[in-house]
């Protein structure tokens, strides 16, 4: 099975089944935006998981010291933050995109 593209993987709001749910506005405006970029515009799940797709852990540092700078909640770990993002690595089970 494939493995989703990058811009739908940090676009993804959801699952149904096997198909990944895309927010596909969102998409289309940042898609091509970089992570660092994804993080200074304040698009802290899309940049974390951006991050997570590329596996950057210098990336995924830079968010979380990004979205500390803005949120009264302090994590130390970038592992913390994708847990209350609920983003884990990208699964080889997705079998399809819904755009929505």
């Amino acid at each position: 099975m494939k493995i989703m593209k990058r811009a739908d993987f940090i676009f993804a709001v959801g699952f149904d089944g096997s198909r990944a749910v895309v927010d596909k506005r969102s998409r289309a405006k940042y898609a091509a935006l970089d992570t660092r970029s994804l993080a200074d515009r304040g698009l802290f799940p899309a940049a974390l998981r951006s991050a997570v797709f590329e596996g950057s852990d210098e990336n995924a540092r830079y968010v979380l010291e990004k979205y500390s700078e803005v949120s009264s909640v302090q994590y130390t770990e970038a592992a913390s933050l994708a847990k209350v993002f609920g983003i884990q690595p990208p699964s080889e089970d997705i079998s399809g995109i819904r755009a929505v």
